[in-house]
Parts: structure tokens; C-alpha cells; sequence
């Protein structure tokens, strides 16, 4: 026999036979009313409104008996209106008769003192972009006030009683206050530069993608790297954000991959260190920290011409935030078909053979503010901090699946208000690509002391702006060396710069590229009267040759082929 079976048929029966053979049982089964009030639980303020209770589950011919559990606390009327009294927890009580018998129930009781709270606040956000601060009194209606220090960055609406909308302009701190009676709230917010989602990072956060952490190639060598690329790859998806380093070190063994709409902020104390050990034979370091490429393009063959690959990229530090190559033969920051870049604040150290930052192909380009110290010398002896290339496979300077080779120059390039100090070169081209000059190259307000061989090199540009920097040798000058040099260039305006305990200020010549590219024709300077006059107005202290060459044959440096452009329209300081 199926117990189970039996057991359910035996019930059923049971309930048949009751309810339709003693229904005076049926009856008096239903008649166990189960009585509540219709909250399980109250709290209330000392000072504020009452709470009319209501009780569940009775019927018409009912009476209910109220009472309080502690009349200090709460005071409750025979009509089961509350009324709080002073702080305190109790509960009251319902006595209820209905038909001759009498059930009671209960409710906790909680009374507070009258406050306010902040809800919702932030400490962090970008630009472009809205929040909504709320408030929630308890037990009044005290008006709330909301006050905003530095409007010039962001501006706020009252929403509502309690909420206040707060807008981002730009970057900067604000302070978001409000006031409700002697209850004063104060938030200080810091805006990000950039748009989109924030996240922010330290050093000893997990990668966004916890599936990383699962890699054999996932160690205290590579978590940095992992970690970066992780939140990288997640803006990505996202079409772009603001990536914020917080203090501390970040050592990063292979390539990270920028896409476009991004913003890589560094806090001061941030420090993002090269490695090349992995830790681990599965993974090879790579050459370089940064590409402008996302994760999604850098594996697709020539997908980028000229200047249609990502665009709108920041990579911005505040105080001493760090790039350091580590005396490590990589690149720092390598820039192609991108547009819209901009390189800020950030102190670039120790480089070796490569650069800190190579730009081809690259267009509205802003390096500003940064700090460019140490290299070891190269074999050439003419390894620039920035670099301007083209994507050329005849020279050789540019190797990058992603790129089509297709020798696009820079343009609109902005360099200004930089420190170079004891760099090999500072700025310039050592390679050229035949019919591809480099257009509207702005340096502007920099300073360079001690390079070991040139600070500027203008290598087939066309009409560049070198205006206002500052040239300080503070050793013995080399004989043999131009602080700034002028090959295959088109009017360069060479005006208003410093030149101190240098050799010669400016040497141009013409020139063919050696090894890679040779078979390029050469380039000449192509200068009109204009240069001239403005290369006079530079400022000279204890310069040997206080004059510019211009040499006039190619390939050739004799003393009856050179032209020489005194430097004296303006005195020595």
C-alpha cells in the first residue's frame, strides 16, 4: 500500500466529514480571529505628528481597549492615536472582545529626537555630468538651504524640498553645502577632466574583470598590468570614461591599449613603472606602457589611415605623478592616426633608446606641462624625449599591426610649457618620409637644459613655431653641437628664445636620411626673407657663436658654403 496516498485521502476525508458533519466545529475553527495592528512596527518623533492605529482582522461587533506600555514614552488615546512623548522604545497594546472573549496584540514602538540625514552625496565626478544630493528630514519640515563654493565649476538646482541637483562645468573642487535648522551638511566634490563613467583605482584593487585573477599568467609581477587593462578594456565597451589612478606604484609589463572618449587622470603620488619581468615564461614583456588603440582594433591588420583612428584622449597627473621607463628600451606613450590627444602633467623619467612619447600620424596633439628627465644615449645619440614620425615602412620607425603604412603626417601639434632636463634630444624628426611634412608644429614656452646632443630637430616640417623657450647649457658647450637644427624645413619662425651657455643657437641644412629611407630624395630648406628677421629677435648670454649657419650644399660643410645670421636684435639680459 502507498503510505503517502493513504495518508493524503485520509485527510481529505477528515476535512469533508467536519465541515459538512459537525459544522458547528467548522464554525468555531473560523471564528479564531487573528487580531494585528496594521504596522508591525512604528517610529516616531518627539514633537512631530501622531500615528491613528487601525487594527486587523475584527469584526462588526467589536471592542478595543488601547494602552501603552510606557506612558513616559508614548501616550496612546481610546480612539488608538499615538502620540510620542520623549526618546525611548515600548510597545502598546490592543485589547480587543469580540463576541465575549478578549485577544490582545501588540506593536513595537520607537521614539526618536527630530533629525535630518544625507541620503545620497558623492566626493568625485567629470565633467558634463549631474548628480542629485538628498536630504530626508524626520520628524520637521525645517526648511533646507543649499550653498555651492566655486561656481565657476560646477552650478545646482533645487529639485525639491529635499534634493538638490548638482552640474559639473569643469575641472576643479567644489564644496556643496546645506543647512536645515542648526544641522549644517558639507561635501567636497573633485572634478574629474574627461566624460562618462568614472572609476577610480589604487594599486591593491582587483581587476574589473575578476576573470583575470584566474590567469596562470597572474602574479604580483603582472597584476598592475592586468589590473590597468582590465578597467581599459571596460571603457572600451563603455565608448570611453575617466580611468583615476590613486598614490601609490603601478608596474605595468606589457602593452595598454587607450580607446577613444578616454581619460587616464593620475593622482599625485601615482607612479606607473616598466618592467620587463612577467614573473612568469607564458608572458613577454612588450615594448611600450601606452597606445592609442582600443583592445578591439590593436588585432585588426591596417585597419587605420591617416587620422581615423581613436580620437578624444586625455592623459592628464596632478603633483608628482609618474611615467617611468625604468632605463627600460620601450616607449612611453606611442600616438598613431589619432586625433585629439592631449598629455598633461606628468613627469616622464629614464628613458633608453626609444622615446617617452612618439607621435605619427597624429592630429591636435597637446603636450603641455609635463617634466622630461634622464635617457641613456643611444646608439645614434639622437633618440628624442618627443618624437615626430610618420607610419612609414621604409623607414622603419613605426611597427604596429593596426596602422596602414601610409606615411601620414603630424599636424597641429602643441608643445608648450615643458621641462627637459638632461634628455638626450628634446624634440625633432630624425627620419623623413619623401612628400610628408609635418604641418603646423607649435613649440612654445619650454625649457631645455643640459641635452646631450640637440633640443629641437625640424626635419621636413613645414612652417613650424619655435617662440619663447628657454636653451640653458650649464656645463662646457659642445663644439659640435646647434641647439636647434633646421633640415629640409619650410619658414620656420625661430623667434623670441633665451639662449644660455650654449654653443651655436640654430644650424640649417639640408639632408637625406642614412640606412632606412635613404633611397628617399633629399630634403632642402625652403626659407623666405621672413625667417631672418625673426631669428634676430632672440636673447643670447655667454653663447660662443652668437649667430645662426645656414649651410647651402648638401652634404656639404665647408666654411665658404655657410651663410651666417648675426643674433643680435635683442641684448643680453
Amino acid at each position: 500500500m502507498n503510505v503517502k496516498k493513504t495518508n493524503a485521502l485520509f485527510l481529505f476525508l477528515t476535512v469533508i466529514i467536519t465541515v459538512f458533519f459537525f459544522p458547528s466545529v467548522a464554525s468555531k475553527a473560523k471564528s479564531k480571529s487573528t487580531y494585528s495592528f496594521d504596522v508591525s512596527s512604528l517610529t516616531l518623533y518627539m514633537g512631530w505628528d501622531s500615528y491613528l492605529c487601525d487594527i486587523l482582522g475584527t469584526g462588526e461587533e467589536v471592542e478595543i481597549s488601547y494602552r501603552s506600555g510606557n506612558e513616559s514614552i508614548v501616550f496612546i488615546t481610546p480612539e488608538g492615536e499615538i502620540f510620542p512623548v520623549s526618546k525611548g522604545k515600548t510597545k502598546v497594546y490592543a485589547d480587543i472582545t469580540e463576541n465575549g472573549k478578549t485577544t490582545t496584540c501588540s506593536m513595537k514602538v520607537t521614539v526618536k529626537e527630530p533629525c535630518t540625514k544625507l541620503m545620497a552625496a558623492t566626493e568625485a565626478m567629470t565633467q558634463n555630468s549631474s548628480f542629485t544630493f538628498k536630504l530626508k528630514r524626520y520628524g520637521h519640515t525645517t526648511p533646507i538651504s543649499w550653498t555651492l563654493e566655486g561656481k565657476g565649476y560646477a552650478e545646482i538646482e533645487a529639485l525639491s524640498a529635499e534634493e538638490c541637483k548638482l552640474t559639473t562645468i569643469k575641472p576643479g573642487t567644489v564644496t556643496l553645502t546645506a543647512v536645515c535648522g542648526e544641522d549644517t551638511f558639507s561635501t567636497d566634490i573633485k572634478i574629474y577632466p574627461g566624460e562618462g563613467e568614472l572609476f577610480i583605482i589604487s594599486p591593491d584593487s582587483l581587476p574589473y574583470n575578476s576573470n583575470y585573477v584566474k590567469y596562470g599568467t597572474y602574479n604580483d609581477k603582472t597584476k598592475g598590468y592586468y589590473l590597468l587593462r582590465s578597467y581599459l578594456e571596460r571603457l572600451n565597451t563603455l565608448k570611453g570614461g575617466v580611468l583615476v589612478l590613486q598614490k601609490g606604484t603601478y608596474t605595468v609589463t606589457n602593452s595598454l591599449c587607450i580607446p577613444s572618449n578616454t581619460t587616464i587622470y593620475l593622482e599625485d603620488g601615482a607612479h606607473i613603472k616598466k618592467t620587463d619581468d612577467t614573473g612568469t615564461k607564458s608572458l613577454t614583456a612588450t615594448a611600450s606602457l601606452f597606445q592609442t588603440v582600443s583592445y578591439t582594433n590593436a588585432a585588426k591588420e591596417g585597419i587605420f589611415k591617416g587620422y581615423n583612428g581613436e580620437h578624444d584622449i586625455q592623459i592628464l597627473g596632478e603633483g608628482k605623478a609618474y611615467i617611468d621607463l625604468n632605463h627600460i628600451q620601450c616607449q612611453g606613450i606611442v600616438s598613431a592616426h589619432c586625433s585629439n590627444l592631449t598629455i598633461s602633467g606628468i613627469s616622464f623619467l629614464n628613458m633608453n633608446t626609444y622615446h617617452f612619447i612618439e607621435l605619427d600620424a597624429s592630429y591636435n596633439v597637446t603636450v603641455k606641462n609635463n617634466y622630461f628627465y634622464g635617457s641613456y644615449e643611444s646608439v645614434t645619440s639622437r633618440k628624442e624625449a618627443i618624437n615626430l614620425d610618420t607610419p612609414d615602412k621604409v623607414t622603419g620607425g613605426f611597427h604596429q599591426l593596426w596602422t596602414s603604412y601610409d606615411k601620414t603626417p603630424n599636424k597641429d601639434i602643441y608643445i608648450t610649457d615643458n621641462l627637459f632636463y638632461k634628455i638626450e634630444c628634446g624634440i625633432g624628426t630624425h627620419k623623413y618620409s619623401e612628400g610628408s611634412q609635418h604641418q603646423n608644429v607649435n613649440i612654445l614656452r619650454n625649457t631645455f637644459i643640459d641635452p646631450s646632443n640637440y633640443a629641437i630637430r625640424c626635419m621636413n616640417w613645414d612652417k613650424p613655431v619655435i617662440r619663447d623657450n628657454t636653451f640653458i647649457g650649464t656645463e662646457t658647450p659642445d663644439p659640435d653641437t646647434y641647439t636647434i637644427i633646421i633640415n629640409g624645413t619650410v619658414n620656420p619662425t625661430i623667434t623670441e628664445n633665451r639662449f644660455e651657455n650654449i654653443n651655436t643657437p640654430v644650424g640649417f641644412y639640408h639632408w637625406r636620411n642614412t640606412g632606412y629611407g635613404k633611397e628617399y630624395s633629399p630634403i632642402y630648406n625652403k626659407l623666405d626673407s621672413s625667417y631672418a628677421s625673426a631669428i634676430k629677435k632672440n636673447y643670447m648670454k655667454d653663447v660662443v657663436n652668437p649667430y645662426c649657419e645656414f649651410f647651402n650644399v648638401l652634404d656639404d660643410y665647408e666654411e665658404e658654403n655657410v651663410d651666417i645670421i648675426m643674433i643680435n636684435g635683442y641684448p643680453s639680459e
